[in-house]
């Protein structure tokens, strides 16, 4: 439990200076290599899913109820995210994708030990 609070407060930290970067400084990601939409759109999108897996690593560190299907829920997203916008930050997003990758499989391996 704590691997999957620390992991997903981990990612959402990451998605959040993602976010930022492209919505900062858009000269140091490739935005012509992505796979749909803008840099800004990829970067707001990020911001939110980073916001929401800080709060999922909240209820997944207090033990609520809920926690762990919203964490392996918001790993998810942070995968399909972070793999469609990985031409505008290739090493970047590789990183996250391991990241968010260890969530999903932590919440689905070990969910017997969540309740």
């Amino acid at each position: 439990m704590t691997f999957v609070g620390a992991y997903l407060a981990l990612a959402g930290v990451l998605n959040l200076l993602w976010a930022a970067g492209a919505l900062a400084d858009k000269r140091n990601f490739a935005e012509n290599e992505l796979v749909w939409s803008t840099l800004s759109t990829w970067g707001w999108i990020a911001l939110f899913i980073g916001a929401a897996q800080l709060l999922g690593a909240g209820l997944v560190v207090t033990r609520k109820g809920a926690g762990p299907w919203i964490a392996g829920f918001l790993g998810f997203l942070g995968l399909l995210v972070n793999f469609l916008a990985i031409g505008a930050y290739p090493i970047w997003s590789a990183i996250l994708l391991a990241v968010n990758a260890l969530v999903v499989w932590a919440c689905t391996v070990h969910s017997d030990e969540f309740f």
